[in-house]
């Protein structure tokens, strides 16, 4: 009786293999590695923009325009996620999930925040991210009182879309060989990377402009 188990379950094993063979044709185990790191990166953006939405939604910050651009902004990064896992499962491939931690994402954000020489007085910590998962890092900042909050928010978000995009730019150059996976990429998200750059870009020039005040409320209003 446990012989016929045992071979119930290689017939079974063998079985769920010639399954997942009869889909993927071209499909490299480094190609599937790649794209679940990919999602990951999509679901720490959608996590920080989410944290981002509840902070401008916040009494104390009051900022209801931000709170929606943000939530809006979490929502895309999600269907990002999503597209990729779809993207897995018809090629044959396996889509593995990973723990998502809000402080690792701060870190991610305050690394690419020192790289980028245009972030306002040369800042190099994500402190409204910080805040939002309870760091101590928040207060590296200064007084919360005295925070560029629409500045600091998509001064930030502008270094994570880069940063995002430029994954995606490593994954199309690693994956060149596999023409729909290129295809997909370019159609699908290489082309609204670059859009939501430009957009949160402008965004900020405006916002290092008013700094805060009327011209911080008038574009709360616009978004």
């Amino acid at each position: 009786m446990k012989s016929l188990f045992l071979i119930s379950l290689v017939v079974a094993a063998c079985s769920a293999v010639d399954d997942v063979s009869n889909v993927r044709q071209d499909f490299k185990t480094s190609t599937i590695n790649a794209l679940n790191e990919q999602i990951v990166k999509e679901l720490q953006a959608s996590y920080i923009y989410k944290a981002y939405s509840q902070y401008y939604a916040r009494a104390d910050v009051s900022l209801p325009g931000f709170a929606k651009f943000f939530s809006k902004a979490s929502k895309e990064e999600s269907e990002h996620a999503e597209k990729l896992m779809d993207y897995l499962n018809q090629r044959g491939g396996e889509v593995k999930l990973q723990d998502i931690k809000l402080n690792d994402v701060c870190d991610v954000v305050s690394n690419e925040l020192g790289k980028h020489s245009g972030i306002e007085n040369s800042r190099t910590q994500a402190c409204m991210c910080y805040f939002m998962a309870k760091s101590k890092t928040w207060n590296l900042c200064g007084d919360r009182d005295e925070w560029y909050n629409g500045l600091m928010g998509m001064e930030d978000a502008l270094v994570l879309e880069r940063f995002v995009n430029q994954k995606l730019l490593d994954l199309h150059k690693a994956t060149e060989s596999d023409a729909h996976l290129s295809h997909v990429l370019e159609h699908d998200f290489l082309d609204e990377q670059v859009q939501s750059i430009k957009s949160i870009g402008d965004t900020v020039k405006q916002l290092r402009r008013v700094k805060k005040g009327l011209g911080e409320y008038l574009l709360d209003e616009k978004m």
